[in-house]
Formats: C-alpha cells, structure tokens, sequence
C-alpha cells in the first residue's frame, strides 16, 4: 500500500469508522482502527458492528487531508502509558466493559456489548507502543501494536495496532478521549494519521497480516463466521437492555478456595477495578481499588466475585482482578523458564484464566511445576502460570 491510497484511505475508515473499530478490524490495512483518533465521526451512523472483506477501491475517497508540521512516531518510553495500555487491553481481553467506564471518557453501550462478546473468542497481547505529541501538552497520540488470538487458532495471532488520543489529566490519571474534539484538535489530528512514520507502521502491520491470511485462509472464514455470530449475540442483548431486562455480560468464574481457615486474608489488586455494593455488574459503585492497592478478603465466592472490607464497609470486586498475598519466599521452585517468544501471563492454568499481562521473549522466571502444558512460575512477586509450548525449561 502506497502513501497515495493509505491517504485516501484515512479519511474513508474515518467516515465509516463503526465499520472497524468495534470488532475485528479486518481492512485492507490489516487490523487497522482509529479509536478515539476518529471521535467526531462516531455518531453519523450505526451501521454494522464488522466488516471483514477488503475496501473495494471504487469506494476511497479523493480528499485531501491537510498535513501540518512534519511529526514522527517515538517508541513509547513513558512506563505509565505502558501500564496504562496493558490495564487496557487485559480489559478488553478479558470482557470487563465496566473498566471501559474508567479507561475512556465516555463509551456506547452498544459498543460495551459488542466487546464483551467479543472477549469471548480472542485475546490480545500488547507487543509495542509508539507516540507523537498530542495538540496540546495534556494530549498525546499513542499507537498500540498488538497480537490478536482467536481461541480456535491459538498458533495463529493476527498483527494489529489501534490509534488512541490520551489525555493526562490535573491529578495523574490518564484516559482515552472518545468525546467530541474542537476543530483544530481534529485537523492536528488528521495530519498524524497521515505522516510517514504511521504510514510505514501500518504498511509493516500489512505485510505481516497478509503473510499470515496467506498461509491460513481458513483464519479469514473463520473471522467472517464468527462476525456473524458476535453481531447477533450482541443485538440481541442490546434489544434486551433496551426493554429494560437485566443482562449477563461475559464471567471468568474463579473456583472456590479450599481449605477456608479464619486466618486474615489479604488480596493486592491487579488493576484499577471498581468496587461494587454486590456481587453484579449493574450494582452500584461505592468507589475504586487502584493497582497495587491491598485489601483484606471477607469471602470468595463462587461466581467470580469477592467480599471485601473497603473503608470499613462490605464491598464487591471481581476474584479475577485480586491476586492473594503469600509468602512468596515460602515457594518453592525447580527450575527456571525463559520464554521464547512473547506470551500471555494468566492467572490460572489455561486460556479461561484471566491474562494479567505479558511474559516477553526472553523473560526468565522461576518454576513451581508443570502440568498439562501449563508452567506455574514465580514471576514478580507472583504465583502466575504459562504455556509450556512457548517456554524452554531448564530443572535444578
């Protein structure tokens, strides 16, 4: 794809960006969205959720995009970024649309549905990150290169990446800008999406993309099949929101702890997770735990939920965003691994455990066991598990 049609084709995926972005972004540019990039285009129709086919050239658009000053992409450097696009991107592997709620200014329902349904067949791996400036200090322009996995072709990940607007805000935090932007802000914005650096990037996620559909033709089927099945599970929950019933989004259960003593137990949070006065997704929120923040388990319940003491009152967080606390001195180990190519870490042995990150090529952890191809490991301060199939052991 030259830079000539990749500028024709900015400013169609813009117009129609409920096309892509929603669901598997299958276009000619290979996985390609402009989330938030293209705010002010959301709201001039509701079309579809996906489309998987290529662009049919007829459809381009001729207009021209203004360019501003020249701009360049940087490898990301900024380590809250980087946590912040992994919280993202677990919650989207994971179908927790309540956390969308946080992680952007303002999100569909339409949309929050769709991603549920949508965590249940794939997972993404974060694999780099690139930004620009944004318009103002406050702003910046993050690209997020990423490997999608359905879970029927589990050997298979997909290449894509998705354009964000970030803002910083006054008191540290940061958030996804999905909200109307004035005119300036977009005209800045439409420059970036056109500048040599994205280019390149987007024609290397091609390449790759294409490489892979060539090899698995079967993946695309699989993908246009799938679009199906996801489109109508998803209207058909948003039909029943609409007519005031009370919908399931998608769980991860967590299995009930054995051996229950009366001992303390304390839990450090994974991620910023909402704090709920039950045990749903549509009871009220009493407040946050943020990332790294220790509370003490009341109970762990059989749904997926845990009772918590948060500001001496009973609350309720998802089990799968709590990581007990242990002694991990205590652990004993036999062996290390070192995984040979990027991997998802989980927090329980198989591909129903929720990802809690990534285990990068060439990361070494200490080994607990093996078991059914999955490796438990100590790894920060962690009891996490791994495929075996992508690590190389080695036994004291």
């Amino acid at each position: 794809m030259n830079k000539d049609i990749y500028s024709k084709l900015v400013p169609f995926v813009k117009k129609n960006i409920k096309f892509t972005a929603p669901i598997f972004l299958f276009v000619v540019a290979a996985i390609v969205t402009f989330v938030a990039l293209s705010a002010r285009s959301r709201r001039q129709q509701i079309p579809d959720p996906v489309t998987v086919a290529a662009v049919p050239a007829e459809t381009l658009t001729t207009e021209e995009v203004p360019v501003q000053a020249p701009l360049s992409l940087s490898e990301n450097d900024n380590g809250e970024i980087t946590d912040f696009f992994v919280e993202y991107y677990l919650c989207l592997s994971n179908g927790d649309v309540d956390k969308l709620d946080i992680l952007t200014d303002t999100i569909e329902m339409k949309d929050k549905i769709v991603k549920a349904e949508q965590s249940r067949y794939l997972d993404y791996a974060l694999i780099n990150l690139y930004t620009m400036p944004g318009y103002d200090d406050t702003s910046t322009i993050v690209f997020a290169v990423t490997d999608v996995t359905f879970n029927n072709y589990p050997d298979s990940p997909l290449p894509a990446y998705d354009g964000f607007y970030l803002k910083h805000n006054a008191d540290g935090s940061y958030v996804i800008i999905n909200s109307e932007l004035g005119a300036e802000e977009n005209t800045y914005i439409d420059g970036a999406l056109v500048c040599e650096d994205v280019v390149e990037l987007g024609n290397r996620i091609t390449t790759d993309y294409n490489d892979i559909i060539t090899a698995h033709p079967e993946l695309l089927t699989y993908m246009k099949e799938l679009d199906s099945v996801v489109s109508n599970e998803a209207g058909e929950k948003l039909a029943a929101l609409n007519a005031g019933e009370e919908i399931e989004m998608p769980e991860i259960e967590q299995p009930v702890a054995e051996g229950e003593t009366d001992e303390i137990k304390t839990a450090t949070a994974n991620a910023t997770v909402n704090v709920r006065v039950s045990d749903s997704m549509n009871a009220d929120t009493m407040g946050q735990l943020r990332g790294g923040e220790t509370v003490e388990i009341l109970e762990t319940k059989g749904n997926g939920w845990s009772k918590i003491s948060y500001d001496g009152k009973e609350g309720y967080v998802k089990s799968e965003y709590l990581t007990l606390d242990i002694d991990i001195d205590s652990v004993v180990t036999i062996g290390t691994v070192t995984a040979i190519e990027t991997i998802n870490i989980r927090a329980k042995a198989g591909t129903d455990g929720m990802i809690m990150g990534s285990f990068s090529k060439g990361t070494t952890a200490r080994l607990v066991s093996e078991n059914d191809g999955w490796c438990e490991v100590v790894y920060n301060g962690k009891v996490v598990y791994l495929s075996s199939e992508y690590l190389e052991i080695e036994l004291d």
